[in-house]
Protein backbone atom coordinates (compact mmCIF):
# COMPACT_ATOMS: atom_id res chain seq x y z
CA UNK A 1 0.00 0.00 0.00
CA UNK A 2 1.41 3.39 -1.02
CA UNK A 3 1.72 6.08 1.63
CA UNK A 4 0.84 9.68 0.67
CA UNK A 5 1.42 12.84 2.73
CA UNK A 6 -1.08 15.67 2.16
CA UNK A 7 0.07 19.16 3.26
CA UNK A 8 -2.84 21.63 3.04
CA UNK A 9 -3.78 24.45 5.41
CA UNK A 10 -7.44 24.61 4.35
CA UNK A 11 -9.21 21.87 6.33
CA UNK A 12 -12.11 21.30 3.93
CA UNK A 13 -9.80 20.85 0.91
CA UNK A 14 -7.56 18.56 2.93
CA UNK A 15 -10.54 16.43 3.98
CA UNK A 16 -11.70 16.10 0.37
CA UNK A 17 -8.27 14.93 -0.77
CA UNK A 18 -8.01 12.47 2.13
CA UNK A 19 -11.45 11.05 1.35
CA UNK A 20 -10.56 10.52 -2.33
CA UNK A 21 -7.21 8.88 -1.59
CA UNK A 22 -8.50 6.64 1.20
CA UNK A 23 -11.29 5.45 -1.10
CA UNK A 24 -8.51 4.31 -3.47
CA UNK A 25 -6.84 2.32 -0.64
CA UNK A 26 -3.92 4.68 -0.08
CA UNK A 27 -2.47 5.15 3.40
CA UNK A 28 -2.79 8.89 3.98
CA UNK A 29 -0.98 11.21 6.41
CA UNK A 30 -2.11 14.81 6.81
CA UNK A 31 -0.40 18.03 7.83
CA UNK A 32 -2.05 21.46 8.21
CA UNK A 33 1.11 23.47 7.42
CA UNK A 34 4.51 23.14 5.80
CA UNK A 35 6.52 22.92 9.02
CA UNK A 36 4.49 19.94 10.25
CA UNK A 37 4.66 18.43 6.77
CA UNK A 38 8.46 18.56 6.63
CA UNK A 39 8.71 16.82 10.01
CA UNK A 40 6.20 14.13 9.02
CA UNK A 41 7.93 13.51 5.69
CA UNK A 42 11.26 12.83 7.43
CA UNK A 43 9.62 10.57 10.03
CA UNK A 44 7.14 8.66 7.83
CA UNK A 45 9.00 8.51 4.48
CA UNK A 46 5.88 8.68 2.25
CA UNK A 47 5.89 7.53 -1.36
CA UNK A 48 4.38 10.83 -2.54
CA UNK A 49 3.74 14.34 -1.16
CA UNK A 50 0.77 16.49 -2.21
CA UNK A 51 1.48 20.06 -1.07
CA UNK A 52 -0.41 23.34 -1.27
CA UNK A 53 1.64 26.30 -2.47
CA UNK A 54 -0.06 29.18 -0.63
CA UNK A 55 0.32 28.49 3.10
CA UNK A 56 1.23 30.71 6.06
CA UNK A 57 4.56 30.39 7.94
CA UNK A 58 6.20 27.94 5.50
CA UNK A 59 4.69 27.97 2.00
CA UNK A 60 4.93 25.23 -0.60
CA UNK A 61 8.16 26.59 -2.08
CA UNK A 62 9.81 26.63 1.34
CA UNK A 63 8.46 23.17 2.08
CA UNK A 64 9.86 21.60 -1.06
CA UNK A 65 13.20 23.35 -0.51
CA UNK A 66 13.40 21.67 2.93
CA UNK A 67 12.44 18.30 1.44
CA UNK A 68 15.03 18.51 -1.33
CA UNK A 69 17.81 19.58 1.06
CA UNK A 70 17.23 16.64 3.42
CA UNK A 71 18.91 13.45 2.11
CA UNK A 72 16.17 11.33 3.69
CA UNK A 73 13.37 13.08 1.74
CA UNK A 74 15.04 14.52 -1.36
CA UNK A 75 13.92 11.64 -3.59
CA UNK A 76 10.17 11.82 -2.69
CA UNK A 77 8.02 13.08 -5.62
CA UNK A 78 5.94 16.22 -4.93
CA UNK A 79 2.70 17.39 -6.54
CA UNK A 80 1.90 21.07 -5.98
CA UNK A 81 -1.64 22.35 -5.44
CA UNK A 82 -2.21 25.98 -6.35
CA UNK A 83 -5.03 28.37 -7.04
CA UNK A 84 -2.82 30.15 -9.57
CA UNK A 85 -0.69 28.46 -12.18
CA UNK A 86 1.14 31.03 -14.25
CA UNK A 87 4.19 29.93 -16.18
CA UNK A 88 6.39 31.79 -13.71
CA UNK A 89 4.82 30.00 -10.73
CA UNK A 90 5.18 26.62 -12.40
CA UNK A 91 8.79 27.33 -13.39
CA UNK A 92 9.63 28.34 -9.81
CA UNK A 93 8.15 25.11 -8.48
CA UNK A 94 9.85 22.95 -11.10
CA UNK A 95 13.20 24.60 -10.43
CA UNK A 96 12.84 23.65 -6.77
CA UNK A 97 12.10 20.05 -7.68
CA UNK A 98 8.30 19.77 -8.01
CA UNK A 99 7.17 16.85 -10.16
CA UNK A 100 3.65 18.01 -11.14
CA UNK A 101 1.05 20.75 -10.67
CA UNK A 102 -2.69 20.63 -9.99
CA UNK A 103 -4.72 23.83 -10.26
CA UNK A 104 -7.54 24.37 -7.82
CA UNK A 105 -10.34 23.50 -8.20
CA UNK A 106 -9.56 20.04 -9.54
CA UNK A 107 -11.69 16.97 -10.14
CA UNK A 108 -11.33 13.55 -8.57
CA UNK A 109 -10.11 12.16 -11.88
CA UNK A 110 -7.49 14.91 -12.26
CA UNK A 111 -6.16 14.19 -8.78
CA UNK A 112 -6.00 10.43 -9.31
CA UNK A 113 -4.42 10.81 -12.76
CA UNK A 114 -1.65 12.96 -11.28
CA UNK A 115 -1.10 10.63 -8.31
CA UNK A 116 -1.07 7.45 -10.38
CA UNK A 117 1.20 9.01 -13.00
CA UNK A 118 3.77 10.06 -10.38
CA UNK A 119 3.72 6.69 -8.61
CA UNK A 120 3.98 4.84 -11.92
CA UNK A 121 6.92 7.02 -12.94
CA UNK A 122 8.73 6.28 -9.68
CA UNK A 123 8.07 2.55 -10.08
CA UNK A 124 9.39 2.68 -13.64
CA UNK A 125 12.56 4.49 -12.55
CA UNK A 126 13.15 2.01 -9.75
CA UNK A 127 12.67 -0.89 -12.16
CA UNK A 128 15.15 0.59 -14.63
CA UNK A 129 17.65 1.19 -11.86
CA UNK A 130 17.26 -2.41 -10.68
CA UNK A 131 17.82 -3.66 -14.24
CA UNK A 132 20.93 -1.48 -14.63
CA UNK A 133 22.28 -2.73 -11.30
CA UNK A 134 21.66 -6.33 -12.35
CA UNK A 135 23.44 -5.81 -15.68
CA UNK A 136 26.32 -4.08 -13.92
CA UNK A 137 26.65 -6.98 -11.53
CA UNK A 138 26.84 -9.43 -14.43
CA UNK A 139 29.25 -7.18 -16.32
CA UNK A 140 31.56 -6.70 -13.38
CA UNK A 141 31.77 -10.32 -12.25
CA UNK A 142 32.67 -12.11 -15.49
CA UNK A 143 35.64 -11.85 -17.80
CA UNK A 144 34.47 -10.91 -21.29
CA UNK A 145 37.09 -13.01 -23.09
CA UNK A 146 36.96 -16.35 -21.27
CA UNK A 147 33.54 -16.21 -19.64
CA UNK A 148 35.14 -17.09 -16.31
CA UNK A 149 34.32 -15.18 -13.12
CA UNK A 150 36.82 -12.36 -12.58
CA UNK A 151 38.72 -11.39 -9.46
CA UNK A 152 35.69 -9.69 -7.88
CA UNK A 153 34.24 -13.18 -7.31
CA UNK A 154 37.39 -14.40 -5.61
CA UNK A 155 36.16 -13.29 -2.19
CA UNK A 156 32.94 -15.28 -2.59
CA UNK A 157 34.89 -18.42 -3.46
CA UNK A 158 37.15 -17.87 -0.47
CA UNK A 159 34.15 -17.54 1.87
CA UNK A 160 32.68 -20.73 0.41
CA UNK A 161 35.97 -22.53 1.07
CA UNK A 162 36.02 -21.18 4.64
CA UNK A 163 32.56 -22.66 5.25
CA UNK A 164 33.70 -26.02 3.91
CA UNK A 165 36.82 -25.85 6.07
CA UNK A 166 34.76 -25.10 9.15
CA UNK A 167 32.52 -28.08 8.45
CA UNK A 168 35.58 -30.30 7.96
CA UNK A 169 37.12 -29.04 11.20
CA UNK A 170 33.98 -29.93 13.12
CA UNK A 171 34.09 -33.45 11.66
CA UNK A 172 37.82 -33.92 12.36
CA UNK A 173 38.02 -32.75 15.98
CA UNK A 174 38.43 -36.32 17.21
CA UNK A 175 41.57 -37.11 15.17
CA UNK A 176 43.24 -33.64 15.38
CA UNK A 177 43.65 -33.31 11.60
CA UNK A 178 44.23 -29.78 10.31
CA UNK A 179 42.09 -28.26 7.57
CA UNK A 180 43.85 -26.25 4.87
CA UNK A 181 42.43 -24.04 2.10
CA UNK A 182 44.69 -24.11 -0.95
CA UNK A 183 45.10 -21.01 -3.13
CA UNK A 184 46.68 -21.76 -6.52
CA UNK A 185 47.97 -18.94 -8.71
CA UNK A 186 48.64 -20.08 -12.28
CA UNK A 187 50.69 -17.96 -14.66
CA UNK A 188 51.60 -18.98 -18.20
CA UNK A 189 55.30 -19.20 -19.03
CA UNK A 190 56.66 -16.69 -21.57
CA UNK A 191 53.17 -15.98 -22.86
CA UNK A 192 54.22 -12.53 -24.10
CA UNK A 193 56.56 -14.28 -26.54
CA UNK A 194 53.70 -16.53 -27.64
CA UNK A 195 51.57 -13.46 -28.39
CA UNK A 196 54.41 -11.84 -30.30
CA UNK A 197 54.87 -15.00 -32.38
CA UNK A 198 51.29 -15.99 -33.23
CA UNK A 199 49.46 -12.69 -32.63
CA UNK A 200 47.19 -11.52 -29.84
CA UNK A 201 44.00 -12.84 -31.44
CA UNK A 202 45.45 -16.35 -31.51
CA UNK A 203 46.79 -15.84 -28.01
CA UNK A 204 43.23 -15.08 -26.92
CA UNK A 205 42.10 -18.39 -28.42
CA UNK A 206 44.64 -20.16 -26.18
CA UNK A 207 43.32 -18.32 -23.13
CA UNK A 208 39.76 -19.36 -23.99
CA UNK A 209 40.78 -22.99 -24.38
CA UNK A 210 42.78 -22.84 -21.15
CA UNK A 211 39.77 -21.43 -19.31
CA UNK A 212 37.69 -24.41 -20.44
CA UNK A 213 40.41 -26.85 -19.31
CA UNK A 214 40.60 -25.19 -15.90
CA UNK A 215 36.81 -25.30 -15.50
CA UNK A 216 36.68 -28.99 -16.37
CA UNK A 217 39.60 -29.76 -14.06
CA UNK A 218 38.11 -27.93 -11.07
CA UNK A 219 34.87 -29.86 -11.50
CA UNK A 220 36.84 -33.12 -11.62
CA UNK A 221 38.66 -32.45 -8.34
CA UNK A 222 35.58 -30.86 -6.73
CA UNK A 223 37.35 -27.53 -6.34
CA UNK A 224 35.57 -24.39 -5.19
CA UNK A 225 36.20 -22.30 -8.29
CA UNK A 226 38.51 -20.78 -10.91
CA UNK A 227 38.89 -17.07 -11.63
CA UNK A 228 40.46 -15.09 -14.49
CA UNK A 229 42.94 -12.52 -13.22
CA UNK A 230 44.56 -9.73 -15.28
CA UNK A 231 46.96 -10.79 -18.03
CA UNK A 232 47.75 -14.50 -18.32
CA UNK A 233 47.05 -15.41 -14.70
CA UNK A 234 44.28 -17.53 -13.17
CA UNK A 235 43.42 -18.30 -9.56
CA UNK A 236 42.07 -21.63 -8.38
CA UNK A 237 40.67 -22.26 -4.91
CA UNK A 238 40.57 -25.95 -4.05
CA UNK A 239 38.31 -27.78 -1.66
CA UNK A 240 39.88 -28.03 1.83
CA UNK A 241 42.60 -30.64 2.34
CA UNK A 242 44.37 -31.96 5.44
CA UNK A 243 47.95 -32.00 4.07
CA UNK A 244 49.93 -29.65 1.83
CA UNK A 245 51.10 -32.63 -0.25
CA UNK A 246 47.53 -33.23 -1.38
CA UNK A 247 47.26 -29.73 -2.84
CA UNK A 248 50.69 -30.06 -4.43
CA UNK A 249 49.65 -33.32 -6.16
CA UNK A 250 46.48 -31.66 -7.51
CA UNK A 251 48.48 -28.68 -8.77
CA UNK A 252 50.96 -30.94 -10.58
CA UNK A 253 48.07 -32.76 -12.28
CA UNK A 254 46.68 -29.39 -13.32
CA UNK A 255 49.99 -28.39 -14.90
CA UNK A 256 49.88 -31.57 -16.96
CA UNK A 257 46.50 -30.47 -18.36
CA UNK A 258 47.78 -26.95 -19.00
CA UNK A 259 50.87 -28.20 -20.90
CA UNK A 260 48.91 -30.16 -23.52
CA UNK A 261 49.39 -28.38 -26.90
CA UNK A 262 46.68 -25.95 -28.07
CA UNK A 263 45.13 -26.32 -31.52
CA UNK A 264 45.13 -22.82 -33.00
CA UNK A 265 44.15 -22.59 -36.66
CA UNK A 266 45.31 -26.17 -37.21
CA UNK A 267 48.66 -25.52 -35.59
CA UNK A 268 49.63 -27.17 -32.30
CA UNK A 269 51.04 -24.49 -29.99
CA UNK A 270 52.93 -25.67 -26.88
CA UNK A 271 52.33 -23.57 -23.75
CA UNK A 272 53.34 -24.35 -20.18
CA UNK A 273 52.42 -22.79 -16.88
CA UNK A 274 53.76 -22.25 -13.37
CA UNK A 275 51.76 -22.48 -10.14
CA UNK A 276 52.41 -20.81 -6.80
CA UNK A 277 50.55 -22.29 -3.81
CA UNK A 278 49.63 -20.72 -0.47
CA UNK A 279 47.49 -21.99 2.38
CA UNK A 280 44.94 -20.76 4.85
CA UNK A 281 45.33 -20.45 7.85
CA UNK A 282 49.04 -19.69 7.37
CA UNK A 283 47.63 -16.52 5.81
CA UNK A 284 44.26 -15.70 7.32
CA UNK A 285 42.78 -13.40 4.66
CA UNK A 286 42.53 -13.43 0.88
CA UNK A 287 45.01 -10.64 0.05
CA UNK A 288 48.02 -12.19 1.79
CA UNK A 289 47.08 -15.59 0.35
CA UNK A 290 47.22 -14.10 -3.12
CA UNK A 291 50.46 -12.23 -2.40
CA UNK A 292 52.16 -15.33 -1.04
CA UNK A 293 51.07 -17.47 -3.99
CA UNK A 294 52.37 -14.76 -6.35
CA UNK A 295 55.77 -14.77 -4.65
CA UNK A 296 55.94 -18.57 -4.84
CA UNK A 297 55.02 -18.47 -8.53
CA UNK A 298 57.66 -15.80 -9.22
CA UNK A 299 60.33 -17.91 -7.55
CA UNK A 300 59.23 -20.99 -9.52
CA UNK A 301 59.46 -19.06 -12.79
CA UNK A 302 63.00 -18.00 -11.91
CA UNK A 303 63.79 -21.69 -11.60
CA UNK A 304 62.64 -22.29 -15.18
CA UNK A 305 58.86 -22.49 -14.94
CA UNK A 306 56.57 -25.41 -15.72
CA UNK A 307 56.54 -26.39 -12.05
CA UNK A 308 54.66 -25.89 -8.78
CA UNK A 309 56.03 -24.22 -5.67
CA UNK A 310 54.58 -23.87 -2.17
CA UNK A 311 55.11 -20.53 -0.47
CA UNK A 312 57.57 -20.69 2.43
CA UNK A 313 57.57 -17.80 4.89
CA UNK A 314 60.98 -16.10 5.25
CA UNK A 315 62.89 -16.46 8.51
CA UNK A 316 62.25 -12.90 9.71
CA UNK A 317 58.60 -12.74 8.66
CA UNK A 318 58.98 -10.15 5.89
CA UNK A 319 57.82 -11.15 2.43
CA UNK A 320 60.63 -9.32 0.64
CA UNK A 321 63.64 -7.38 1.80
CA UNK A 322 62.67 -4.50 -0.48
CA UNK A 323 59.17 -4.18 1.03
CA UNK A 324 60.59 -4.29 4.54
CA UNK A 325 63.19 -1.68 3.65
CA UNK A 326 60.62 0.66 2.04
CA UNK A 327 58.34 0.39 5.06
CA UNK A 328 61.32 1.19 7.29
CA UNK A 329 62.23 4.25 5.22
CA UNK A 330 58.62 5.45 5.38
CA UNK A 331 58.44 5.07 9.15
CA UNK A 332 61.71 6.98 9.51
CA UNK A 333 60.42 9.73 7.21
CA UNK A 334 57.34 10.06 9.45
CA UNK A 335 59.40 10.20 12.62
CA UNK A 336 61.73 12.83 11.15
CA UNK A 337 58.78 14.91 9.87
CA UNK A 338 59.86 14.53 6.25
CA UNK A 339 56.35 13.97 4.87
CA UNK A 340 54.60 16.88 3.15
CA UNK A 341 51.02 17.72 2.23
CA UNK A 342 50.44 18.38 -1.47
CA UNK A 343 47.20 18.85 -3.40
CA UNK A 344 45.64 17.17 -6.42
CA UNK A 345 43.48 19.69 -8.33
CA UNK A 346 39.76 19.07 -8.79
CA UNK A 347 38.35 20.57 -12.00
CA UNK A 348 34.84 21.29 -13.24
CA UNK A 349 34.76 19.29 -16.46
CA UNK A 350 32.50 21.78 -18.25
CA UNK A 351 34.17 25.09 -17.33
CA UNK A 352 37.69 23.59 -16.99
CA UNK A 353 38.15 25.71 -13.84
CA UNK A 354 39.66 24.42 -10.59
CA UNK A 355 36.92 24.07 -7.99
CA UNK A 356 38.87 22.29 -5.27
CA UNK A 357 41.69 19.92 -4.41
CA UNK A 358 42.36 16.78 -2.41
CA UNK A 359 45.03 16.92 0.28
CA UNK A 360 47.43 13.99 -0.17
CA UNK A 361 50.65 12.90 1.52
CA UNK A 362 53.72 13.60 -0.59
CA UNK A 363 56.93 11.61 -0.07
CA UNK A 364 60.04 10.86 -2.08
CA UNK A 365 61.82 7.66 -1.05
CA UNK A 366 65.63 7.68 -0.61
CA UNK A 367 66.09 6.97 -4.34
CA UNK A 368 64.22 10.18 -5.19
CA UNK A 369 61.13 8.34 -6.49
CA UNK A 370 57.82 10.02 -5.71
CA UNK A 371 55.58 7.43 -4.04
CA UNK A 372 51.95 7.52 -5.18
CA UNK A 373 49.19 8.40 -2.65
CA UNK A 374 47.74 4.88 -3.03
CA UNK A 375 51.09 3.27 -2.18
CA UNK A 376 51.59 5.68 0.70
CA UNK A 377 48.23 4.56 2.11
CA UNK A 378 49.41 0.93 1.86
CA UNK A 379 52.66 1.81 3.64
CA UNK A 380 50.72 3.68 6.32
CA UNK A 381 48.58 0.60 6.89
CA UNK A 382 51.60 -1.71 6.98
CA UNK A 383 53.40 0.49 9.54
CA UNK A 384 50.29 1.19 11.64
CA UNK A 385 50.48 4.93 10.92
CA UNK A 386 47.23 5.42 8.96
CA UNK A 387 45.28 7.11 11.77
CA UNK A 388 48.23 9.17 13.02
CA UNK A 389 48.90 10.49 9.51
CA UNK A 390 45.23 11.35 9.00
CA UNK A 391 45.16 13.28 12.29
CA UNK A 392 48.31 15.16 11.18
CA UNK A 393 47.01 15.93 7.69
CA UNK A 394 43.50 17.13 8.64
CA UNK A 395 44.47 20.36 10.49
CA UNK A 396 46.99 21.25 7.77
CA UNK A 397 44.31 20.84 5.12
CA UNK A 398 41.80 22.88 7.15
CA UNK A 399 44.33 25.69 7.61
CA UNK A 400 45.01 25.73 3.87
CA UNK A 401 41.29 25.78 3.14
CA UNK A 402 40.93 28.73 5.52
CA UNK A 403 43.63 30.60 3.61
CA UNK A 404 41.75 29.99 0.37
CA UNK A 405 38.55 31.17 2.03
CA UNK A 406 40.20 34.40 3.22
CA UNK A 407 41.62 34.95 -0.27
CA UNK A 408 38.05 34.57 -1.61
CA UNK A 409 38.97 31.54 -3.68
CA UNK A 410 36.00 29.22 -3.71
CA UNK A 411 37.90 25.95 -3.50
CA UNK A 412 36.70 22.89 -1.61
CA UNK A 413 39.34 20.99 0.33
CA UNK A 414 38.90 17.21 0.13
CA UNK A 415 40.41 15.05 2.86
CA UNK A 416 40.36 11.26 3.07
CA UNK A 417 38.85 9.82 6.25
CA UNK A 418 40.54 6.46 7.00
CA UNK A 419 38.53 3.52 8.40
CA UNK A 420 40.02 3.95 11.88
CA UNK A 421 38.73 7.53 12.13
CA UNK A 422 35.37 6.86 10.49
CA UNK A 423 34.64 4.03 12.93
CA UNK A 424 35.74 6.10 15.92
CA UNK A 425 32.94 7.30 18.29
CA UNK A 426 34.67 10.71 18.34
CA UNK A 427 34.53 11.21 14.55
CA UNK A 428 32.13 14.16 14.60
CA UNK A 429 33.93 15.77 17.53
CA UNK A 430 37.32 15.52 15.78
CA UNK A 431 36.01 17.08 12.56
CA UNK A 432 34.09 19.79 14.42
CA UNK A 433 37.13 20.75 16.51
CA UNK A 434 39.34 21.11 13.43
CA UNK A 435 36.77 23.32 11.70
CA UNK A 436 36.39 25.53 14.78
CA UNK A 437 40.15 25.71 15.40
CA UNK A 438 40.68 27.76 12.23
CA UNK A 439 37.16 29.25 11.97
CA UNK A 440 36.69 27.49 8.65
CA UNK A 441 33.45 27.75 6.74
CA UNK A 442 32.55 24.00 6.79
CA UNK A 443 31.20 24.17 3.24
CA UNK A 444 34.84 24.46 2.12
CA UNK A 445 35.63 21.03 3.57
CA UNK A 446 34.87 17.77 1.75
CA UNK A 447 35.31 14.48 3.59
CA UNK A 448 35.99 11.36 1.52
CA UNK A 449 35.05 7.95 2.93
CA UNK A 450 35.96 4.97 0.77
CA UNK A 451 33.22 2.65 -0.48
CA UNK A 452 35.11 -0.31 1.03
CA UNK A 453 35.05 1.37 4.46
CA UNK A 454 31.29 1.88 4.21
CA UNK A 455 30.70 -1.62 2.88
CA UNK A 456 32.54 -3.09 5.87
CA UNK A 457 30.17 -1.48 8.37
CA UNK A 458 27.89 -4.00 10.06
CA UNK A 459 25.68 -1.39 11.76
CA UNK A 460 24.12 0.36 8.77
CA UNK A 461 22.00 2.67 10.92
CA UNK A 462 25.09 3.89 12.75
CA UNK A 463 26.89 4.46 9.45
CA UNK A 464 23.94 6.45 8.06
CA UNK A 465 23.83 8.48 11.28
CA UNK A 466 27.53 9.36 11.02
CA UNK A 467 27.16 10.47 7.41
CA UNK A 468 24.15 12.59 8.32
CA UNK A 469 26.09 14.07 11.25
CA UNK A 470 28.96 15.07 8.95
CA UNK A 471 26.57 16.71 6.56
CA UNK A 472 24.81 18.57 9.37
CA UNK A 473 28.18 20.02 10.37
CA UNK A 474 28.01 21.72 6.98
CA UNK A 475 30.72 19.69 5.28
CA UNK A 476 30.42 17.93 1.95
CA UNK A 477 30.54 14.13 2.09
CA UNK A 478 31.92 11.95 -0.72
CA UNK A 479 31.89 8.19 -1.17
CA UNK A 480 35.24 7.52 -2.84
CA UNK A 481 36.92 4.64 -4.70
CA UNK A 482 33.48 3.60 -5.94
CA UNK A 483 33.51 0.71 -8.43
CA UNK A 484 31.10 -1.72 -10.00
CA UNK A 485 31.28 -4.01 -7.00
CA UNK A 486 29.70 -1.26 -4.90
CA UNK A 487 26.73 -0.55 -7.18
CA UNK A 488 24.38 -2.91 -5.33
CA UNK A 489 24.12 -4.47 -1.89
CA UNK A 490 24.84 -1.96 0.87
CA UNK A 491 24.67 0.86 -1.66
CA UNK A 492 21.54 -0.31 -3.44
CA UNK A 493 19.93 3.07 -2.73
CA UNK A 494 22.56 5.79 -2.38
CA UNK A 495 19.75 8.35 -2.24
CA UNK A 496 19.02 7.30 1.34
CA UNK A 497 22.56 8.16 2.53
CA UNK A 498 23.71 11.67 3.39
CA UNK A 499 26.14 12.05 0.48
CA UNK A 500 26.99 14.85 -1.90
CA UNK A 501 29.42 13.22 -4.32
CA UNK A 502 30.33 9.87 -5.82
CA UNK A 503 34.00 9.49 -6.71
CA UNK A 504 34.90 6.73 -9.16
CA UNK A 505 37.70 4.30 -8.43
CA UNK A 506 40.79 5.67 -10.22
CA UNK A 507 41.54 2.19 -11.57
CA UNK A 508 38.44 2.47 -13.78
CA UNK A 509 39.79 5.62 -15.42
CA UNK A 510 43.31 4.21 -15.87
CA UNK A 511 41.88 1.52 -18.19
CA UNK A 512 39.12 3.66 -19.64
CA UNK A 513 38.70 1.90 -22.99
CA UNK A 514 37.80 -1.37 -21.28
CA UNK A 515 35.80 0.20 -18.46
CA UNK A 516 33.88 2.80 -20.49
CA UNK A 517 30.46 1.03 -20.19
CA UNK A 518 30.94 0.65 -16.45
CA UNK A 519 31.96 4.30 -16.03
CA UNK A 520 28.92 5.45 -18.00
CA UNK A 521 26.61 3.34 -15.84
CA UNK A 522 28.14 4.56 -12.56
CA UNK A 523 27.87 8.20 -13.63
CA UNK A 524 24.24 7.53 -14.51
CA UNK A 525 23.64 6.08 -11.04
CA UNK A 526 25.20 9.18 -9.47
CA UNK A 527 22.95 11.41 -11.57
CA UNK A 528 19.81 9.50 -10.62
CA UNK A 529 20.68 9.93 -6.95
CA UNK A 530 21.51 13.63 -7.43
CA UNK A 531 25.16 13.09 -6.53
CA UNK A 532 28.02 14.83 -8.30
CA UNK A 533 30.12 12.32 -10.23
CA UNK A 534 33.88 12.79 -9.78
CA UNK A 535 36.52 10.87 -11.73
CA UNK A 536 39.96 10.60 -10.13
CA UNK A 537 43.31 9.64 -11.62
CA UNK A 538 42.67 11.60 -14.83
CA UNK A 539 45.79 12.19 -16.93
CA UNK A 540 44.90 12.68 -20.59
CA UNK A 541 42.68 14.88 -22.73
CA UNK A 542 41.13 11.75 -24.25
CA UNK A 543 40.00 10.64 -20.81
CA UNK A 544 38.51 14.08 -20.14
CA UNK A 545 36.56 14.02 -23.43
CA UNK A 546 35.13 10.57 -22.68
CA UNK A 547 34.12 11.55 -19.15
CA UNK A 548 32.56 14.77 -20.46
CA UNK A 549 30.56 12.73 -22.96
CA UNK A 550 28.95 10.77 -20.12
CA UNK A 551 28.27 13.97 -18.12
CA UNK A 552 30.80 13.47 -15.38
CA UNK A 553 30.76 16.60 -13.18
CA UNK A 554 34.35 16.90 -11.98
CA UNK A 555 37.75 15.33 -12.57
CA UNK A 556 40.72 15.01 -10.24
CA UNK A 557 44.07 15.18 -11.94
CA UNK A 558 46.75 12.63 -11.17
CA UNK A 559 49.35 15.23 -10.19
CA UNK A 560 50.36 16.38 -6.70
CA UNK A 561 51.17 20.08 -6.34
CA UNK A 562 52.50 22.25 -3.55
CA UNK A 563 50.07 25.04 -2.49
CA UNK A 564 52.02 27.70 -4.38
CA UNK A 565 52.09 25.53 -7.52
CA UNK A 566 48.36 24.92 -7.32
CA UNK A 567 47.59 28.65 -7.13
CA UNK A 568 49.34 29.20 -10.46
CA UNK A 569 46.59 27.19 -12.16
CA UNK A 570 43.68 29.05 -10.58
Amino acid sequence: MHKILVIEDEAHIREIILEILEAEDFAVIEANNGQVGVTLAAAEQPDLVICDVMMPALDGYGTIAHLRNDPTTQHIPVIFLTAKATKGDMRQGMNLGADDYLTKPFTRDELMDAVNARLARVAQQNQKLAEVSQKLEQLEQFDSLTGLPNQLVLGDYFQEALQQAQANSNNQQTNNQQTLISFLLLGLDRFAQVNDTIGYENGDLILKELAQRLTDFVQTVQGVGVVRLPGDEFAVILAPVSREEQALGIAENLLTKVAQPYNVNRKMIPVTGTIGISFYPQANTLDPLRQQASMAMTEAKKEGGNRCKIYVRPLFGADTAKDLQTAGYFQTAWQRKMLKVFYQPRINIRTRKIVGAEAVVYWQDPTGTVVSPRNIAMLADKTGLRLAIAEWLLPIACEQAKQWQQARKKLRMAVNVPPQLFMSPSLLEVISQQIEAVSLDPSYLELEISADTMASQTNLNLMASKLLGLQRLGTHVTISDFGLVHSSGTFGDLGLLALNNLKLDSRLVSNLSQNEPAIAALIQIAGRRKLKAIASGVETEAQIKTLHKYKCDEIQQNISLAPTELLKFI
